[in-house]
């Protein structure tokens, strides 16, 4: 009996050591499959807008606007963007008693 008792504790504490070490692992972040997403992609848009910039190094120097709506049409598209939030006003239900 003290055997088995003895076999559960070294059981125990080798499951609870593996669970830290799975743990600890990931905190991590899981570096040992590479590096991530982001991390890959780190860079690329100070690489992109420096390509722009040689490309054409002139074009900082524009000063006309760039196209957009016209100030009407963003008025009303703002108003239906804010109204889109609000629900449809619920009215009390009524109640007509007859005698």
């Amino acid at each position: 009996m003290k055997k088995t008792e003895e076999q559960r504790m070294k059981i125990s504490k080798l499951l609870l050591c593996l669970a830290g070490v799975l743990w600890l692992g990931g905190c991590n972040s899981w570096s040992w499959f590479g590096p991530s997403p982001l991390e890959q992609d780190y860079g690329n848009s100070v690489r992109s807008n420096l390509a722009q910039s040689i490309l054409n190094p002139r074009a900082g120097l524009n000063d006309t606007p760039a196209v957009g709506l016209s100030p009407t049409a963003a008025v009303n598209e703002l108003e239906h963007y804010d109204k889109s939030f609000k629900g449809e006003e619920k009215k009390p239900a009524e109640m007509k008693i007859t005698y």
